[in-house]
């Protein structure tokens, strides 16, 4: 490896170096899928409208909440890389449009009570699903070097198989598998956080 790939290869890892990102999007992951979940458990339809709320108000703020977090933890200790586009920007927007796909779909199933997606064809979604984000953070693993990436994409692969295998419900699946994403990587986001703010302590600012 090349020291140019070197330098591209820490450039696109700083990103998620300090693991605020992770903290915030396994937030909104959370938000998103346990009212879906909560849906297919209690059959309580107003529930179902919630997962698309959040993801119209989340997105766009998870985004602010993750700037203005490291403006105040991540630029004041090993400072500012300011990127021409942001980072992983294909893989995340596939990420967001199929998760866009199974919510509404989800929600549709849900308003019109003849629907159904519990059969073969609700499998293959789910399916599709899960290993279309277990290969997001692969490519992570793979273009940024971080191993803990690796900890989600088997996660991701290894539930879906599980919900296949038991049988579960499409609207269940989507909502169980977003669920515990978020909660995985909200708390690898704060052990890599806390480890950060450990090796990088705050430089004091000196005054006249």
């Amino acid at each position: 490896m090349n020291e140019i790939t070197k330098t591209q290869q820490r450039t696109r890892s700083y990103w998620y170096s300090d693991g605020i990102a992770e903290i915030v999007g396994g937030v909104a992951f959370v938000l998103i899928g346990l009212p879906l979940y909560a849906a297919a458990r209690t059959g309580i339809e107003m529930l179902s409208t919630l997962p698309l709320i959040s993801m119209i108000l989340l997105f766009p703020l998870s985004a602010r909440v993750v700037r203005y977090l490291k403006d105040r933890i991540t630029h004041q200790r090993t400072g500012y890389v300011k990127y021409s586009r942001p980072p992983m920007s294909r893989q995340r927007k596939a990420l967001i449009f199929s998760i866009l796909i199974a919510i509404s779909v989800a929600i549709i199933v849900i308003s019109k009570s003849n629907w159904t997606l519990n059969g073969m064809l609700g499998k293959s979604i789910l399916l599709g699903m899960g290993f279309g984000i277990a290969g997001t953070f692969a490519v992570r693993v793979w273009k940024m070097q971080m191993p803990r990436f690796f900890i989600d994409a088997a996660t991701a692969s290894g539930l879906v198989l599980a919900l296949g295998f038991v049988g579960a419900g499409f609207i269940e699946g989507v909502g169980l598998l977003l669920s515990v994403l978020g909660v995985i990587s909200a708390v690898i986001g704060m052990i890599v956080l806390c480890s950060y703010i450990r090796r990088h302590p705050k430089v004091p600012v000196e005054t006249a």
